[in-house]
């Protein structure tokens, strides 16, 4: 028998899903996360699972794990000693940054940090122009002082970005070869290899966050490889990354910037994979854990993707889905501020302490104990009685700090909690919809996380969003998708030429495409297995941004270039309402990448009416007071069953709400479908 597993390492939990692949059954559970060696909690997990299921390892043919671990070293500032080696005059690139600004017209906002101080950033003669040419060349010997210099520093590791690299790499590799020289246990990096892309500050940036990440991505993994290995797991691990497909430790190592939405991108491939199957092509997926919630779009059956996003305020020049991030989880701390609001996150009580009602030394009042005090939460039955949560001592803190100070009850109080949380919610869903040109009404939301069916509902009925979607294991939903991810490389470069031109576009992407199926066949792949897939950043000549339209299948000819532009001119269109057709266009960066798909997961359901039914209790959903509220027993409910509100759903790893008025049906594929 062979099993396949996937990991997912959020805030709070570490959630497992084990698949029977002769069989066709899911399995799961979920462990406390260890911060901040998060490489305990993942082993403790297939640890506890593979007990559980009396599972050997030997018999695991798939292992996959979404990460934040990279992340977090940066939002915690815990990064190596940098240096910078650059041109003549552009030491201060990192700390000028660009014109980008949290607020608009407040010229007093703080900078975020350049994470490579001024005196480890450094300067030489040379420089290459706009067109690629040799202007001045390289100083090699002033290169050769620079890196004893550093040397002395006592640094971890080098940047090397130089002008316009990305059209002419030679004096970055140059840079790179005398440092091989003279300091051959010094790691470095060039931005023509980590980010060869158009503008110097989200090129040089890019380079630092992979470097400044990488040796607490590579150690974490070096940990977790020799984890496997003890116990008998003789499969490669495959990491989540995140544009929203799964490659190998080693290239998320060298590539460790690409890990920065490993775990959010997880759940996105699953939210596309749920809502495809439930006949959905437009739909939001809201991942809502312990710390934080994260939102998705799929529109048109696809993933809506991004080249870039921000770590702590920087930007990051990446492939990646496109994810909306708020700080509010299960575990968002609640708050009154210096004027007497009502605030939830964006700090949160994490896995240690954790929620007051976990009993674990938790101080500060947390949506989950909101959702305690309302009802939502059985305290005996919580992930199957693994924690009994405290009711009695939640009840005197909530008091204390929330209801007292804004002069409600308990109830009243833990329900404004609630509904703060929602509109936060609302606000990220409207951010990836009406901003955007959308209509939310048009989309289906796919909740899932701990919290997610939790607060769905109410947070879609806030957006006139007809439909809420409850897959299957939503607790551990994201390492579902893990199971289920393809496995995806891509490569981009800056685009050669002024214009459009086939001849040179079609030259480029071949290039890109044997980079990437030399990069797939380092993980075992042939090139017949491979699909790959083109796509071209254009913008109006002059533009100052720029949008990522695909690359029709075929030779690139006269024909292909008029399918490019006119797919510009639509997309600009739909994004700003406008397009300018009588105006020429011109390519940025081109890009390319390449998937081998995985075999999906069939998981079969078991499911029957019986023992459904666990009775009554009161839960306070709204101001006029508590309802009887039935209570079932998910995991015994069957396809074509239907529930009509009030009523709640329970299941190891989370709790769903179908609110009065309303009517959830039970799929054939085994999701609750609200009808709101």
């Amino acid at each position: 028998m062979s099993y396949r597993i996937g990991v997912d390492t959020g805030g709070t939990f570490t959630d497992v899903v084990i698949y029977d692949e002769e069989t066709g059954e899911v399995r799961t559970t979920k462990t406390p996360s260890t911060p901040p060696e998060f490489d305990r909690g993942v082993l403790n997990g297939i640890d506890k699972i593979l007990e559980r299921e009396n599972i050997a390892g030997c018999n695991i043919s798939f292992l996959s794990h979404g990460t934040t671990v990279g992340t977090n070293s940066v939002l915690e500032n815990e990064i190596p000693d940098l240096g910078l080696i650059t041109n003549e005059g552009l030491r201060d690139v990192l700390e000028i940054g660009d014109q980008t600004r949290p607020e608009l017209y407040n010229l007093q906002t703080d900078k975020p940090p350049s994470l490579v101080p001024r005196y480890l950033r450094k300067e030489v003669p040379g420089r290459i122009d706009s067109q690629g040419n040799v202007v001045d060349e390289l100083d090699e010997a002033a290169v050769e002082v620079v890196i004893d210099g550093l040397l002395e520093e006592d640094i971890d590791s080098v940047v090397v970005s130089m002008l316009f690299s990305y059209l002419n790499p030679s004096q970055e590799q140059r840079i790179g070869e005398l440092i091989e020289e003279r300091a051959p246990e010094m790691d470095y990096a060039l931005s023509s290899a980590v980010h060869p892309e158009i503008r110097e500050y989200e090129r040089t940036i890019t380079t630092v966050l992979n470097e400044a990440i990488k040796s607490t991505v590579q150690d974490y993994f070096a940990r977790l490889d020799d984890g496997i290995d003890e116990r008998g797991i003789d499969v490669p691990l495959n990491v989540m990354h995140s544009g929203g497909g799964i490659f190998s430790t080693s290239q998320a190592t060298d590539r460790a910037i690409r890990t920065v939405l490993s775990g959010p991108a997880a759940g996105a491939v699953a939210t596309k994979n749920v809502s495809q199957q439930e006949g959905y092509e437009d739909a939001i997926g809201m991942d809502m854990g312990g710390t934080s919630a994260d939102v998705s779009l799929v529109r048109d059956g696809e993933l809506v993707r991004s080249t870039e996003g921000e770590i702590n305020d920087l930007p990051v020049k990446t492939p990646m889905i496109d994810i909306n991030t708020v700080g509010a989880g299960g575990g968002s701390i609640a708050w009154i501020d210096e004027g007497g609001a009502l605030r939830v996150g964006p700090k949160s009580a994490g896995a240690d302490p954790g929620p007051i009602c976990y009993g674990g030394g938790g101080e500060q009042p947390t949506l989950t104990d909101a959702n305690l005090l309302l009802g939502c939460l059985d305290p005996e039955s919580f992930l199957e009685g693994e924690i009994e949560l405290v009711v009695g001592r939640t009840h005197e803190i909530f008091e204390e700090k929330i209801a007292d100070p804004l002069g409600q009850t308990v109830e009243e109080a833990a329900l404004s909690v609630v509904g703060v949380a929602n509109a936060s919610l609302a606000r990220e869903i409207r951010r990836v919809t009406v901003e955007r040109g959308n209509d939310p009404a048009d989309f289906a939301l796919v909740a899932f996380g701990g919290a997610g069916p939790l607060q769905a509902p109410a947070a879609a009925a806030e957006m006139d969003m007809e439909t809420v979607i409850i897959p299957r294991n939503p607790g551990v939903f994201s390492a579902r998708g893990l199971l289920i991810a393809d496995v995806r490389v891509d490569e981009s470069h800056a685009y050669r030429s002024k214009g459009l031109d086939a001849d040179e576009i079609q030259t480029q992407v071949d290039e890109l495409g044997a980079t990437l199926i030399d990069r797939l066949g380092e993980q075992g792949f042939g090139s017949d297995e491979i699909q790959i897939n083109r796509s071209i950043d254009v913008r109006y000549q002059g533009q100052a941004y720029e949008l990522t339209v695909p690359v029709p299948e075929g030779d690139v000819d006269g024909e292909t270039l008029d399918e490019i532009t006119e797919s510009f001119h639509e997309r600009h269109a739909r994004l700003y309402g406008h397009s300018m057709r009588d105006e020429p266009v011109e390519a940025v960066t081109l890009r390319v990448d390449g998937t081998v798909p995985t075999a999906r997961v069939q998981d079969m359901l078991t499911r029957s009416d019986q023992d459904a039914y666990r009775g009554e209790r009161d839960v306070y959903f709204t101001e006029s007071g508590y309802l009887s509220t039935e209570i079932y027993d998910r995991n015994a409910l069957g396809p074509g069953r239907t529930v009509t509100g009030p009523a709640i759903l329970e299941e190891n790893g989370s709790t769903s709400i179908i609110p009065p008025k309303t009517t959830a049906e039970f799929s054939e594929n085994g999701s609750v479908v609200i009808s709101l």
